[in-house]
């Protein structure tokens, strides 16, 4: 996929987690105008409330130097954050954009640009997205490429830890391939739930610096970390059954 997308653990789990209420006609879908500005960000919404807006964006700036300084980003552009209300508005626009409709709660269109359903899990969400916008600026090729480490750094980066006990192809021992994690996402969703524990696992055994250097290198297990994809699937696995399944 060209451009870069992400979907979410919670939205996948829970059908986006909004759109209760009922949606406009095809002449009247909600219509975006600016709400919030502050320092890094400038949020466009509908009819969402002020203050689910608000706090999207101070969760936004209160994690913005973290990931900047994790990423090793020394300066980012300003973001537009665009949250719809409205899940046929929100979703008419993603189907548009994309050509194909995903059960995405978030994705973004390049590394100045976030789009999200407002929601459960906003605040998350949005982070996750941001998270996702300042990789591209490490490296402008690495949006799903390869989808399993794109996803592993937005959800480590963004603290989206779901227990390997909780998942129960994985408490049993039945561990998923890079290959299969990369499917498409309509396809296959396993690495919003194992995204985490394949960051923590190269962070604890590598490092920062080779965290990063898998971004720019679009996971080029060889040549950063001197494994095979087959050795590094086995040690990630070694390393969740000590860890997690003892």
């Amino acid at each position: 996929m060209m451009r870069a997308v992400v979907f979410t653990l919670a939205v996948l789990a829970i059908g986006c987690g909004g759109g209760t209420a009922s949606s406009p006609t095809a002449i009247d879908r909600e219509r975006l105008t600016l709400r919030v500005q502050t320092a890094h960000f400038q949020v466009f919404g509908g009819t969402s409330p002020d203050t689910t807006l608000r706090r999207a964006a101070d969760r936004l700036e209160a994690e913005y130097s973290r990931i900047l300084g994790d990423l090793d980003v020394s300066s980012h552009p300003v973001v537009t954050v665009r949250i719809w209300q409205d899940p046929t508005s929100y979703y008419d626009e993603l189907t548009r954009y994309f050509g194909t409709r995903y059960q995405a709660g978030g994705y973004i269109t390049g590394p100045t640009e976030l789009r999200l359903l407002a929601g459960g899990n906003l605040d998350t969400d949005v982070v996750h997205e941001f998270v996702h916008a300042a990789s591209l600026t490490v490296n402008p090729r690495f949006g799903n490429n390869p989808r399993w480490f794109w996803e592993a750094v937005a959800l480590y980066e963004n603290g989206e830890f779901v227990h390997p006990r909780l998942i129960e192809s994985v408490a049993r021992g039945n561990f998923p391939t890079l290959q299969q994690l990369n499917a498409d996402v309509n396809a296959d969703t396993q690495i919003y739930q194992l995204g985490y524990v394949l960051g923590e696992f190269i962070m604890s055994r590598w490092g920062r610096e080779a965290f990063r250097r898998l971004i720019e290198t679009n996971a080029d297990l060889q040549g950063v970390l001197g494994v095979s994809a087959s050795d590094f699937e086995a040690a990630w696995q070694s390393y969740v059954r000590q860890r997690y399944l003892s």
